[in-house]
């Protein structure tokens, strides 16, 4: 399956600024076709601290139940990732595969189990030939590298349906420069539910996992859990975050540092999270929905949600069709609370509905215009309250059909 590169896709990739401290290499084993790349490992010099989000999938991939087993013991030495067979539903074989490259990893690099994070990506429930990843252990060890275009192989060997590599980079300076790097992949199956699909995010800031978990939860909420591509969630989403000791100096979170590292951390979270919706399978607009005026913020999400995972609207929009019928169904069926005739409704800059009236529609030709932009707002007001949440999301297009009918040819 060849895919055309997403017409969303940013000009230029970001690079990633390297830490000092941890090393990545990237090769193929033979989990995909055509030599493409397919595994990657990532190595810090010394245990680093981790919080790790992952699906809440009641059929989750054997590498999902073998982090949430150690994540408790807080540190991070290796993470290995393969694409290509996303290890799922394989029953005993799977859990044994998995436990033989784990062994395997901590035998060549000294280092204990509980600090080996795995993540798969790829076909659910076909075997996974562990061999093929045990023979190039070795040969990752050896070509650990720390550049920018190391990375940037890295981001493109954990890559499935994804038509370019994602990947950002943040800074700031106090006494000492700051770095927050991610890396990450996804294009369908993507409607994240307290994870994302896989995302690696690494700071030289050495935090206490206990003092950042409970920010960090809430700006993985406002960002990776509140995309969606097509409203499946995935049995593989997981997302890490983890420091680096950078040659042994280590940059503490304090009180007057802390405000600017959440701002930077949030502004990358956010930026993979667009990439990923840009990236959307068959992708054609990214679409940002915008509700205001709810009860609560569960009312907000959830009317966002309702919107960005219907087919019929996805599919008006690749049409450039101004059907708001479809947006008002959506709201509808969502299950907030809502006073109809308080409903108000906006293509961009233009009203479409207004306390049950619609207004002005001699426009639609410019409205028509707008939403042929590859970028769309839109924006309901239920004006019964102050909450607002945003949801982002792509077209549905007759790409999306192809490209899942072809899936594992």
């Amino acid at each position: 399956m060849t895919l055309k590169i997403s017409p969303l896709a940013p000009r230029k990739i970001k690079k990633v600024s390297p830490i000092g401290g941890i090393h990545v290499s990237s090769t193929h084993c033979g989990l995909k076709k055509n030599n493409k790349q397919d595994l990657v490992l990532i190595k810090l010099d010394s245990p680093g601290e981790i919080i790790g989000f992952f699906t809440n999938s009641k059929t989750p991939g054997e590498p999902i139940v073998w982090n949430k087993k150690i994540h408790k013991f807080g540190k991070v030495s290796v993470i290995l990732i393969n694409s290509g067979n996303a290890n799922v539903f394989n029953g005993k074989s799977g859990k044994s595969s998995l436990l033989k490259i784990v062994n395997e990893i901590s035998s060549k690099l000294k280092v204990p189990k509980k600090h080996i994070y795995i993540a798969s990506t790829g076909v659910i429930g076909e075997p996974l030939d562990e061999k093929k990843i045990i023979k190039k252990i070795p040969f990752l060890i050896s070509n650990l590298k720390n550049d920018s275009n190391s990375w940037l192989k890295a981001s493109k060997a954990i890559m499935t349906t994804d038509t370019f590599p994602k990947t950002h980079s943040e800074f700031f300076c106090g006494k000492s420069k700051i770095i927050i790097n991610g890396i990450a992949k996804g294009s369908g199956m993507i409607a994240p539910n307290m994870a994302t699909m896989l995302a690696f995010i690494f700071t030289n800031l050495d935090f206490e996992r206990n003092d950042c978990i409970k920010k960090f939860r809430e700006i993985v909420d406002k960002t990776f859990n509140s995309i969606t591509v097509d409203g499946d969630t995935s049995t593989s989403d997981m997302i890490l975050f983890f420091s680096v000791n950078e040659n042994n100096k280590t940059i503490k979170l304090k009180n007057k540092n802390r405000k600017q590292f959440f701002y930077h951390l949030e502004n990358l979270t956010s930026k993979l999270a667009e990439y990923i919706v840009k990236d959307g399978e068959g992708a054609s607009k990214f679409l940002k929905i915008k509700i205001k005026g709810a009860k609560s913020i569960n009312d907000a999400k959830k009317i966002g949600k309702s919107i960005a995972n219907s087919p019929l609207f996805k599919t008006a929009m690749s049409g450039s069709d101004s059907n708001w019928g479809r947006i008002i169904m959506a709201v509808g069926k969502s299950g907030a609370k809502l006073d109809p005739e308080k409903l108000k409704l906006k293509f961009g800059k233009f009203i479409i509905l207004q306390k049950e009236k619609k207004l002005n529609l001699t426009h639609i030709n410019s409205i028509n215009k707008y939403l042929k932009q590859s970028e769309i707002e839109i924006t309901v007001d239920l004006d019964i309250g102050v909450y607002e949440w945003s949801t982002w999301t792509c077209d549905f297009t007759k790409d999306y059909v192809s490209i899942n009918a072809d899936y594992r040819s």
